[in-house]
């Protein structure tokens, strides 16, 4: 495991966690009860070391207030004290950083072997072991198969001759996703430069389906009724005239085409709107589903994107909403 990472400490107001936190031991016990509730039996088993000893390592972490415990049928479960996963640490909460950084450190490979299996066995099989993970789980799969799999799959429902603009494509994270459902793409953006990163990207895929072109979300360079799926994501808000922009998406796409539109919600995060340079402080999501009806829209609808609210601590964001419609 590596060393505990360099932060401003107050030695003595800090003393009693300080001396938890220096034996290796407990360093384990605590990485371990980050990711799980364990009783002392398991964390036995799983260490390898005698009741007696991690008895007392608890005693010292419980009285360091870095551990809780509960009861649980006729043994005691332990687990650490530490701040939810995407709740932002203050710099003077060495805490709640010191157990959130020892819950994300890997352990070797024999503790965490054993520790799989504790949670696969104490149970009931692979159910006691969904039971007792909960949350964790979704760390997991993301550990395993990363984060966008899912969108794959919705992906493949999708007409598979679609032609798909994706307006404003900025560095092309979507494209390649795109070009492997869909027989054509038409990636659009004003900078040069977000069109060679997007360049650069399918290349590494090589798929021969995507064409590049530079151009302004209120001029499309795509000929009229073209597009099966016209579709941008934050974009809106940095056009200054948003009729002329949203009536493009009318005019390239063909009659029963659809769009998607992904925005932010009106806003008053100065911070934000500089960071980013934007042009709107986000919309009224009703008074953009109107605007889309008055240019000829039909089942135009939105929904707000609920896991775009999850705070990672770094950046404060306005909520998110996706809006879409035929022609």
């Amino acid at each position: 495991m590596d060393m505990l990472p360099s932060i401003p400490i107050d030695v003595n107001q800090n003393a009693e966690l300080l001396r938890a936190l220096s034996d290796v031991t407990r360093q384990k016990i605590l990485q371990l009860l980050a990711r799980e509730e364990l009783n002392v039996s398991e964390l036995v088993e799983i260490l390898h070391q005698p009741q007696s000893t991690i008895s007392r390592h608890l005693r010292v972490l419980r009285e360091a207030s870095l551990i809780r415990d509960r009861r649980h049928g006729t043994s005691t479960l332990y687990s650490a004290v530490a701040p939810p996963d995407h709740a932002s640490i203050s710099e003077d909460d060495v805490q709640g950083f010191m157990v959130r950084w020892l819950g994300r450190q890997p352990l070797p490979d024999s503790i965490e072997q054993r520790f799989q299996q504790v949670l696969v066995t104490r149970g009931g099989g692979s159910t006691g072991f969904f039971n007792r993970l909960g949350r964790r789980w979704d760390e997991l799969r993301i550990e395993a198969f990363g984060g966008v799999f899912s969108l794959e799959a919705f992906l493949s429902l999708l007409p598979r001759e679609w032609v798909v603009a994706d307006v404003g494509s900025g560095t092309g994270y979507l494209l390649p996703q795109l070009a492997a459902n869909f027989a054509r793409v038409i990636a659009v953006d004003p900078a040069e430069s977000m069109l060679e990163c997007g360049r650069q990207r399918i290349a590494e895929t090589g798929a021969q389906n995507v064409e590049f072109h530079r151009g302004e979300l209120g001029k499309l360079p795509i000929p009229s009724g073209s597009v099966d799926l016209a579709m941008s994501f934050l974009v809106l808000h940095h056009v200054k005239e948003q009729q002329p922009a949203l009536a493009e998406f009318r005019r390239v796409l063909r009659r029963g085409g659809q769009f998607l539109i992904v925005e932010q919600e009106a806003h008053e995060n100065q911070a934000f709107f500089q960071r980013m340079q934007d042009v709107w402080w986000g919309f009224v999501p009703n008074e953009l589903k109107k605007m889309l009806t008055d240019i000829g829209f039909r089942d135009v609808r939105y929904q707000p994107l609920q896991t775009a609210q999850a705070q990672t601590g770094r950046i404060e964001s306005p909520p998110l909403f996706a809006i879409t419609g035929k022609k």
